[in-house]
């Protein structure tokens, strides 16, 4: 289907040579003589910690046309037979380079094994550019050929973004410790944290925030999309949840810029501290200067207890054995119908203390 623009002849030529005349609209056919971008071959790669994120790939192709002389943004994406293309990077040029760590990443989400070695594609898809939030009736796309090289992967470290918002004042510091969230698995790229967020007067009803990563406030504007909808509008281009629903798992897939989340109505334990009553469930307490989450319990000598969310069997986290690699006396949970009852670590008063910026999540124990 042929889609036209038009393409305004500014009277300001006019201007210059002090003639006058009446503004030209010229329609123009994007598509009729559409040229695809070629995209050149790239060597076999091997990724490790040392060239992770001190190398990059330079992905290059011919320029691409609509027939009509459009801002063109191109982007790249990473392809095996049978998976989901991973976006790798975009650009208004003819050239990306894409950090061997998203490379790696992006092998690993395709389904070639940490530290392993398989073969992946690449294209990368030209587009006619309307703007972050400009009418979509122009658009128009080709896509290059596909090329195919090796990529050796290895296991990466979790790394971490931060959620700044109205919550956590904007966040006192982008690099807190407490504040990060960190990879579900090292390399993904995608992070996911149970929070409860905050709202203010000018916010109309809803808790807005932001994506902070490598250095860059991110969201709206630079292509961020949450599964939800943007249901905040403003031009910093924040994310947000309605103000009703403040609790949720937030969960953030930087290599697609997509996000979803789940509104959750309750962070709870339960136990025969309280006679596994569901009526005398004991509720977390968020904490929004340290990010976690704390609750008050009394436990005899071997109570076991569980953590639910949504005061729902279908939401339990328990078994906590295996000693937290980052937080000082911390066990992680296990969820899911194998999660175990969790021992209590004797009588007395404590404060049971969650930590949901990671994956698994972590608890720890204060006595009092």
């Amino acid at each position: 289907m042929k889609k036209s623009i038009y393409i305004v002849l500014s009277a300001f030529a006019a201007l210059f040579s002090f003639a006058s005349c009446e503004r030209e609209y010229v329609p123009r056919e994007v598509g009729t003589e559409s040229i695809a971008p070629v995209l050149a071959t790239v060597s076999d790669q091997v990724i490790d910690a040392n060239n992770s994120k001190a190398e990059s790939v330079i992905f290059n192709w011919t320029p691409a046309s609509f027939g009509a002389p459009v801002q063109i943004q191109y982007t790249l994406y990473l392809t095996r037979e049978g998976a989901e293309d991973v976006l790798a990077g975009q650009t208004f040029s003819t050239a990306v380079a894409v950090e061997k760590a998203t490379i790696n990443s992006g092998a690993v989400a395709l389904g070639i094994e940490k530290n392993g070695t398989g073969t992946i594609g690449a294209k990368v898809v030209a587009s006619v550019y309307t703007g972050p939030s400009g009418s979509t009736s122009f658009a128009a796309s080709n896509s290059s050929n596909e090329i195919s090289f090796k990529v050796s992967t290895f296991e990466a470290p979790k790394d971490w973004i931060f959620l700044p918002g109205v919550y956590n004042g904007w966040g006192d510091s982008n690099e807190k410790e407490e504040w990060k969230v960190w990879e579900v698995d090292g390399g993904s790229k995608v992070y996911r944290t149970l929070v409860k967020f905050e709202t203010a007067d000018w916010c109309e009803g809803y808790c807005p925030f932001k994506i902070f990563a490598n250095g860059a406030w991110l969201g709206y504007n630079d292509g961020y999309e949450p599964s939800w909808g943007r249901i905040y509008e403003n031009n910093d281009g924040n994310w947000a949840v309605p103000a009703a629903e403040p609790i949720n798992i937030i969960t953030v897939n930087m290599t697609t810029k997509k996000g979803t989340r789940e509104a959750v109505s309750k962070v709870g334990i339960i136990g025969s501290f309280c006679g596994w009553s569901e009526s005398d469930e004991v509720s977390f307490v968020y904490d929004n200067v340290n990010n976690v989450w704390n609750a008050d319990v009394t436990f005899a000598a071997g109570d076991e207890f569980l953590i639910r969310l949504n005061g729902s069997w279908d939401y339990k986290y328990g078994t906590a054995t295996s000693p937290s690699g980052d937080i000082a006396g911390g066990l992680e949970l296990e969820s899911g119908s194998s999660a175990a009852n969790i021992t209590a670590p004797g009588a007395g008063d404590y404060t049971v203390r969650l930590y949901a910026n990671r994956t698994p999540l972590v608890i720890s124990y204060i006595a009092k």
